[in-house]
Formats: C-alpha cells, structure tokens, sequence
C-alpha cells in the first residue's frame, strides 16, 4: 500500500493501524532484511531498489493469505471440506448412497470419498485416520473403546429362496438338507448370520459364498439355494415374487447398521455435519410382518 500512495498516513488508515504503528513495522522488517525498504522523494515515500524486488513476493504473500482466510470462511460455512467414508460392499449398494444422497441435498460443495471393504480392513482405515467414518454391520462395537457410535439402525434378516421345493414356513432344522448361499467368510455379514446359526443350533450345507448381497440374490434367483439376507436387501424382490419368504418358527435373527468414527477431540465440521444427519436420517426398515406368507 506504501508503494501506491507514497504516504505513512494513508498506508496506516488503509491497514487500521495508527502511522507510527507502521513505521515501527516497516524499521522492524528493514532490520531483518538488512536493507533499506523506502526512502523519501521529496514530500512522498517511494520504495528503495530492494523494496521493489520484495514488492510482488509481498503481493504473493498477502493474496495467499486472503485466500487462505477464504477457504477457511467457505469451510466454516460448509461450502467446502471433504467427508472420507468407509462402508462394506452389501451396505455400500443399499444404505449408503441413500445418505450420500441426502448429504448432498444441503451441502453439494462438500467432497465426499468412499472406500469399500470388510470390516476389519474399514476399522484400520479408521483407526489409521484415512477415513472418518466407517458404516458396517455390527453389535459389538457398541462397547469398542478406540471407537464412537454415532447412528445406528436394527434391522432383520429374513430366509429367501426361489426353490419350488422349499417350504414357506418351517424350522431351521427341516432345511438341512438344502443348499445354502451365504456370505464371504470373515465379513461382518457372515460373522453375524454364523453366531445366529450356532445359537438355534443349525448347521447349514453352504455350497456359495459371496462378498455381497447382490451376487448371492442372483444365485438364488436361479435356484441354486437358500440364503439368509438382510431384509432391506430382498424387500423389492420378495414383493416383485422374484424371490419367496420362508417363515421361520425360530425368532428372526435382528443386527444393527452402525455408523462408528475414531474416538477424538477434535471432528472436522464437514464429518460432523455429515453424522448430524445420519442421526436423523430416516431409513425405512421392512419388517418381516410386512410380508404375505
């Protein structure tokens, strides 16, 4: 500002600051420098030779500054910033673009990252701090310290099948003798459907295994067994008759979706924003009742 107007006095009320305030600044810089910055050309200020070269680096500097302020302002408002969000492959096809999608309706100029992967591979990611928030299928991270719960939702699994031999409604142990669908072992999935397996008992004949719904949904819409999938998952299907219900006399088996963050002091306001709204987010939950026998 010196170098336009030649005067301490109009440099000093362009900057809020008193003459002798600036003055003193500009003896400081010049001491650091070891160089004259400005000299006097008659009743005006012009900047020395060393000034001049220094000049365009300051103009560097200050337009640096003004845009750092300005990203920072825009994330403030949340008019940037990015969310790094993990999910699992069955969920990243069905719960997570629905809370993406609504993410996006308030808040378009915010990033949003995602990896799939199993649940262990997702929880080191969290862990590490390569991700923010991870979505998967669990109960018992509920009590995992490294971790914080921010939103969950129950929902059931349900016995689906397009066999015409199959039974509509049955117990567990009148289906030994089918072949069964499942997921991947080491999914969260499979590590949940297998514990509800060995509480009633049930040793099932797996013949498959998949890493997703949809995969297994297609081996069973050509017959090739039974499975027991999420029911948000088969909800379409089942009311399509692309797939039928089999009632099961043994209590439904029930999980919870999770939605988990690294435990921390300190959560960037895009993340949070984002948790804010899986808080409320409204996620219809079929229920098995909802289903013609």
């Amino acid at each position: 500002m010196l170098a336009e107007s030649g005067s301490l006095v109009q440099s000093a009320r362009g900057v809020g600051l008193s003459p002798a305030a600036v003055h003193k600044q500009l003896k400081c810089l010049e001491t650091e420098l070891g160089e004259r910055l400005y000299e006097k050309a008659g009743r005006r200020l012009q900047l020395t030779p060393a000034g001049e070269i220094l000049l365009p680096y300051v103009k560097d500097l200050l337009a640096q500054y003004e845009a750092a302020v300005s990203a920072l302002e825009e994330w403030k408002g949340l008019k940037r910033g990015v969310v790094r969000i993990g999910s699992g492959p069955t969920l990243s096809s069905y719960i997570l673009p629905l809370l993406l999608r609504q993410f996006r309706r308030s808040f378009s100029h915010v990033d949003l990252l995602v990896e799939t992967g199993h649940t262990p591979a997702l929880l080191r990611s969290l862990t590490s701090g390569s991700l923010d928030l991870a979505l998967v299928v669990s109960s018992e991270l509920l009590a995992e310290p490294n971790f914080s719960l921010e939103a969950f939702w129950d929902f059931e699994f349900a016995l689906v099948s397009n066999l015409r031999q199959a039974p509509r409604r049955c117990a567990l142990a009148e289906l030994h003798k089918y072949p069964f669908v499942l997921f991947q072992k080491g999914s969260r999935m499979e590590s949940v459907i297998d514990r509800y397996f060995i509480e009633m008992d049930f040793h099932p004949r797996v013949v498959m295994r998949f890493d997703n719904a949809d995969a297994i949904k297609a081996m069973i819409r050509t017959g090739l067994g039974i499975s027991m999938l999420p029911l948000w998952s088969v909800d379409a299907d089942l009311r399509r008759g692309g797939l039928h219900l089999i009632r099961q006399r043994e209590r439904p088996l029930v999980s919870k979706i999770v939605l988990v963050s690294r435990k921390s002091s300190y959560v960037p306001r895009p993340v949070s924003a984002f948790i804010k709204l899986a808080q409320t987010f409204g996620f219809r939950r079929p229920r098995l009742r909802s289903q013609s026998p």
